[in-house]
């Protein structure tokens, strides 16, 4: 009777020993593997252009973002290089670079993150061409956005709307971008 008790007790202790470091290393594994809440992202859409009068115009905009936590997952920090393709008075197509960087607030549910930024930049191109553009311009914006993980944590979906203003703050010239993209966590 106590041989048996005693081989019971080894079999269980060395079972508990086996399922305990057998969770561990799959708790390790995951923790490894699991990315950080740093991203690479491209995004493409539509920006609305308007100077305060009547020459509004409809331009295509497109994005390559980097995401990178500054506190935690709730602080956020974007580089972006964004560019905008719209037509001057005699139809001739103006292309703008605008780099910019924001600080985002994030509120992670899960796998969404919507967020909420503010930043600065300025506007890279031609000067003169009759668009509501022009290079040289200072940027403030604005955005509110979400991002969604997709395909096991590495593949984001983000959907973003981002109003900038161009110039002085009495220039009157701002724009609308909504954009949607994909992006890659790392």
């Amino acid at each position: 009777m106590s041989r048996r008790v005693v081989t019971v007790a080894v079999a269980v202790a060395v079972a508990l020993l086996v399922a305990a470091s057998s969770a561990q290393a799959q708790y390790h594994g995951r923790m490894q593997s699991r990315p950080t809440e740093q991203s690479l992202s491209y995004v493409i859409g539509f920006a609305a252009l308007d100077d305060g009068y009547v020459s509004d115009s409809l331009g295509r905009a497109w994005s390559v973002r980097m995401d990178s936590p500054i506190i935690g997952r709730f602080v956020m920090g974007e580089l972006a290089l964004s560019g905008v393709s719209t037509k001057d008075l005699v139809g001739t197509r103006q292309r703008f670079l605008i780099p910019e960087a924001q600080v985002q607030f994030q509120l992670p549910v899960g796998p969404f993150r919507p967020y909420l930024g503010f930043g600065a930049g300025g506007v890279m191109g031609p000067r003169g061409t009759g668009t509501i553009l022009d290079g040289g311009q200072r940027t403030l914006s604005t955005a509110i956005g979400l991002r969604t993980y997709l395909a096991g944590d590495r593949l984001t979906l983000n959907i973003e709307s981002r109003v900038r203003q161009y110039g002085e703050r009495n220039s009157g010239v701002s724009s609308v971008d909504v954009t949607a993209g994909f992006g890659l966590r790392f």
